[in-house]
Order: structure tokens, then sequence, then C-alpha cells
């Protein structure tokens, strides 16, 4: 059996500047999304220390390499009445139009 080295799990272990190093991003961001729920590998806290597994790090690039699957734009929405108010230039031009 296999002793357990905490230190070779250490190693494994990114830290978010890592992670924003390989990636290209800046270290706020890698924060920011993970803060905001972003897309990023899942993560692990130590403490208040963030940290990512580099097997989940290599997995999660590899699913974004995969080519997406064509998407169709979404559909564009209906315009809405305009609310009441002051006319526009064009209304107040034809409500002229229409007293003489």
């Amino acid at each position: 059996m296999a002793a357990f080295k905490e230190h070779d799990v250490l190693d494994k272990l990114l830290t978010p500047k890592a992670l924003a190093d390989l990636l290209g991003l800046a270290e706020q961001t890698i924060y920011n999304r993970h803060s905001n729920g972003g897309d990023l590998p899942q993560s692990i806290k130590l403490g208040r220390l963030l940290r990512f597994h580099s097997a989940d790090v290599d997995a999660w690039l590899g699913r974004q390499r995969q080519p997406a699957a064509p998407q169709a734009l979404p559909p564009r929405p209906v315009p809405s009445a305009r609310r009441p108010g002051r006319p526009t230039k064009a209304e107040q031009i034809a409500a002229r139009r229409s007293l003489t």
C-alpha cells in the first residue's frame, strides 16, 4: 500500500494566479468568475484560499475545446406598444398636416 504524502496532493493544486496565467486571463477575472458562478473548473476552498485540481482544469479545458453545436439566433423581441406621452416629431407633423 502506497503511503499518502500530503505534499504530492498539494503540488497538484493550482492557485488562481497560476490558473490565470495558464488561461491568459487576469487573476481578478478568476476571482470574479468564481464569485459570480462563471465558467471555471471545479474549485476547492482550503480555509479562505481558492485552489483548483490540475486534473479538473485539464478536463475543463478539454470540454472548452470541443466545438459547440451551431446555435440558432434567439428570436427578436416583439416591439411593445409605445407608451403614451409626448408625440414623436413624425406624429406632430402628421397632426399638423391633417389640420390643413
